[in-house]
């Protein structure tokens, strides 16, 4: 397996600068949307938005389903970073449209955001995917999967300021729906050029190995790969866990600024301060994880932060400490974030190495099947916060029990997830950066299925 290129280590992660901005709108933005845009009732935005979200959780497994099954002529997973986003851009502009009374609007809604994340799941696992042909050097793969989290962050910072900054502009133009229904098609825009941009720079890597020629894989085996693989287990349990403290975090800070700092454009600066210290910890994270290990240093990371917000927890900062507690805090977590990509990548070698079947796109698959359940539970997990303390998108002042509440979201809550999800992660994730070069190499040697035989005996 050829090692990576100059023109591939220049531009890679470009693919998800263009995604993340598109997804801020959504895991950020949408539920505030819902509720204080679209003025959706809050039993209906919880509907649409945990409904929406448990549907996309099958949808992402289907993904990698599809993944698995076809191969294009020109590859078997850069054709979907041309073909999916495409599609998507169509669907996801009617996530942000209110078409009708709240009933009709919010099907709509719904609608939109299953078909338009089917497709975002699609190109997400296909990148994704794309670093266990690109290479099989630990260090390479700790590259891609880094830079990978830091086009993540760095589109989350460039939405964090661009979505406030746009929909105000656009909302003197039009109404406030509209804006957001605009930026919406804008931001498709930037993630259909960014795919394309990814797709160019791999032309020539997309191909078959040797021992994968001409073989498919089963329904059944792709199940059975996956639930028979004990350090893939321990990896989305503790990768779902963690996103739903991410994703918390960051839908809850619009409510946080507005309910309990009394400000709410300052979620804007928040989020901006969340995201770039999340790029600076996943940009670094390839060095972390070459002097310590993959796994200890996505230990670090989440450990790191959750001490940080437990320090917040208990001193209950101001506006400028909170900023100081969440930018270091994030640095800690961006060798986490940024290393997930290879974390999963190790998980889809180890299968392939003791299975001799190729299921790499159904275990990839897993990864934004994890977000997908971390959106789905915040999507739950924040409107029942909100009616339970009595939130009203109209007011302008709160009382002790609704910040008191808002508090307890955006800090306690984090915190005893990230904890809980250092447990599988220490206990069932087994593989050593220096088995996978091992593991590659008789994956590529293999020609009769002796190798198979003799792995699955191991």
């Amino acid at each position: 397996m050829k090692g990576i290129n100059s023109k591939i280590k220049t531009v890679w992660g470009i693919s998800e600068v263009g995604f993340s901005i598109t997804a801020t709108l959504e895991t950020a933005f949408f539920i505030f949307f819902l509720t204080d845009v679209a003025q959706l009732p809050l039993a209906i935005s919880g509907i649409i938005a945990g409904g929406a979200s448990a549907v996309d959780i099958i949808s992402a497994a289907i993904a990698g389903v599809f993944i698995n099954k076809f191969h294009f002529k020109n590859g078997k997973y850069r054709p979907w970073l041309l073909y999916a986003p495409l599609c998507a851009m169509v669907f996801f502009i009617l996530c942000f449209t209110k078409i009708g009374g709240d009933i009709t609007a919010g099907i709509i809604i719904a609608v939109g955001y299953i078909i338009s994340h089917f497709f975002w799941n699609i190109s997400y696992t296909a990148v994704r995917s794309l670093t266990n042909v690109l290479t099989d050097e630990p260090s390479e793969r700790a590259f891609l999967s880094g830079r990978l989290g830091a086009g993540a962050a760095l589109g989350r910072v460039c939405a964090s300021q661009l979505v406030p900054w746009l929909t105000a502009a656009l909302a003197t133009l039009v109404s406030g729906v509209g804006a957001y229904t605009i930026c919406a098609a804008i931001f498709s825009l930037i993630y259909i050029a960014c795919m394309s941009i990814q797709y160019i720079v791999t032309k020539g890597y997309d191909t078959e190995t040797k021992s994968d020629a001409g073989k498919t894989v089963s329904f059944k085996a792709m199940g059975k790969n996956v639930i028979t693989n004990p350090h893939l287990i321990g990896v989305v349990l503790h990768d779902l866990l963690r996103l739903i403290a991410y994703y918390t975090v960051a839908a809850g800070t619009a409510y946080y600024a507005k309910v309990v700092l009394g400000d709410p454009a300052a979620s804007g600066t928040i989020l901006m301060v969340y995201y770039i210290g999340c790029f600076i910890g996943s940009f670094v994270a390839a060095r972390v994880a070459k002097a310590i290990g993959t796994k200890t240093a996505t230990i670090v990371g989440v450990a790191g932060w959750l001490i940080l917000w437990a320090i917040a927890f208990f001193i209950q900062p101001d506006y400028l400490v909170l900023n100081i507690l969440l930018f270091a805090s994030q640095i800690f977590f961006g060798f986490a974030y940024g290393l997930t990509v290879n974390l999963y990548s190790m998980c889809a070698t180890w299968s392939y190495w003791k299975t001799g079947e190729n299921t790499t796109g159904v275990t990839m698959s897993l990864m934004p099947g994890a977000v997908k359940v971390g959106v789905t539970l915040r999507a739950i997990i924040l409107p029942a916060f909100l009616a339970f303390v009595g939130y009203d998108a109209a007011a302008t002042t709160f009382n002790v029990a609704a910040q008191a509440g808002i508090f307890q979201m955006y800090f306690l809550l984090p915190i005893v997830l990230l904890l809980i999800s250092l447990i599988p992660l220490i206990f069932m994730f087994k593989i050593k950066d220096s088995d996978i070069p091992v593991m590659s190499e008789e994956i590529e040697n293999r020609g009769s299925g002796d190798l198979v035989a003799k792995s699955r005996a191991d």
